[in-house]
């Protein structure tokens, strides 16, 4: 219970504590006006009264201040479930179209393979071929420079 509950509680049962130790005042007779008119009653027992239907307002009023906002909230967790189901719908669409545009996009490039794989391999050929004269050059150039570096090393100096 929170702290202005209890409070409240404490208030009610000190104003019991109150009532009772006072009861025989309270319900002394007194002469009570009304402006227009007068009678004679228990004036401690009317405002014991009043207050306690002031007490019971007070409390209708909260029990509906509290009933609105539960109201309130569930309506407002309703409509983040709505919302969230609305989001997770439109988030499997999105992937479904994905899924779609990628199957669509590889399926053409398969077929672009397949009507290009002749093409590839004989690219792939010619390639490979550049590649094994460019190392044939290469090798043929390294052996005239270890060549050339045999006859500098063997000649006699001058």
């Amino acid at each position: 219970m929170k702290i202005l509950g209890v409070i409240i509680i404490v208030a009610l049962a000190l104003l019991a504590v109150f009532t009772l130790a006072n009861w025989s005042v309270l319900t002394a007779p007194t002469l009570l006006s009304f402006i227009v008119f007068e009678i004679q009653g228990p004036l401690g027992v009317i405002l014991l009264g009043v207050t306690l239907v002031l007490v019971g307002l007070f409390a209708f009023y909260a029990l509906s201040m509290r009933t609105a906002m539960l109201m309130e909230a569930y309506r407002h967790k309703q409509e983040l479930q709505a919302q969230r189901k609305l989001a997770e719908t439109a988030e499997a669409s999105r992937l479904a179209e994905l899924r779609a545009q990628m199957e669509h996009d590889f399926g053409q490039l398969r077929a672009a393979i397949e009507q290009t794989g002749g093409r590839i391999e004989a690219v792939e050929q010619a390639l490979h071929k550049s590649f094994e004269e460019a190392a044939n050059g290469l090798a043929a150039g390294i052996g005239e420079v270890e060549e050339k570096l045999d006859r500098i090393l063997a000649a006699p100096p001058a």
